[in-house]
């Protein structure tokens, strides 16, 4: 991870050093095939694949492994996908996006470390972090998730921070060219985030034959301030059709 200066990048750290791919071997060269060898086995065996990876070089080595592992065994809709993606480089995006491949990133975390983010990669890179509008813009399949217990789960906070850009710490903009609207924030943690796992055809959207999963606001989203979403209360929550937690009759 890039606070532990472990994160592979193609640039050095703040200080020195790069980082590494964390599997075996002694070289770059040597963990570079232990990776594609990795990703090619459990590509053929007709897994999908989704690989915890920070650090834009090791991002780039991961996707060209699922291209790599495509082009030498097709397979149609595979959605390997990428965790964290933190870095994305251009390179990556068209690679995934040319291969339907997606990615799961993490606006809280964003929220969390933009201003500790400087101290290690400097501010050009701290605010490119988590480029949601470079990857949507690219025609990638872009999920979010919390990493919990690393973040609280709450997807307002995602939402805020999607639409906003702002850091926990301070409240200062990091990297304000890759806000992205609020459709597009709800999108991830939706029905993308239900594509990812195989499972848009059942859920992920409100139509007439998928689950009700669906959780309802005291105020008007579309209207709210971003900074206001995420103190809004969550009044009632339906999972699976089931009404789990319901103020309005308490």
């Amino acid at each position: 991870m890039v606070p532990n200066k472990t994160a592979w990048m193609h640039e050095p750290y703040v200080g020195g050093g790069c980082g590494c791919l964390c599997v075996g071997g002694g070289t770059d060269a040597e963990r570079i095939t232990e990776i594609d060898a990795m990703i090619r086995h459990a590509h053929v065996a007709g897994h999908q694949m989704g690989v915890h990876v920070t650090g834009d070089r090791a991002i780039d080595t991961v996707a060209d492994a699922f291209a790599a592992a495509m082009a030498a065994h097709p397979r149609p809709d595979a959605r390997h996908y990428l965790i964290h993606g933190d870095f994305l480089t251009a390179h990556s995006m068209k690679v995934l996006a040319a291969h339907g491949f997606g990615v799961n990133m993490n606006p809280t975390i964003k929220w969390t470390v933009a201003d500790m983010e400087e101290d290690f990669v400097g501010a050009g890179r701290a605010a490119y972090a988590w480029p949601y509008r470079d990857a949507l813009d690219a025609g990638v399949r872009v999920a979010s998730g919390s990493d919990a217990p690393v973040t609280h789960p709450d997807w307002r906070q995602g939402i805020a921070t999607m639409m906003l850009r702002e850091s926990k710490a301070t409240g200062r903009v990091s990297g304000p060219e890759q806000r992205i609207g609020l459709a597009e924030a709800v999108r991830t943690y939706t029905i993308d985030a239900a594509w990812q796992d195989f499972a848009d055809d059942w859920k992920g959207s409100l139509e007439p034959g998928k689950v009700a999963d669906l959780c309802v606001l005291d105020g008007d989203l579309l209207a709210a301030d971003p900074h206001d979403i995420p103190e809004m209360p969550v009044v009632l929550t339906v999972m699976d059709g089931q009404v789990v937690h319901d103020t309005l009759r308490d």
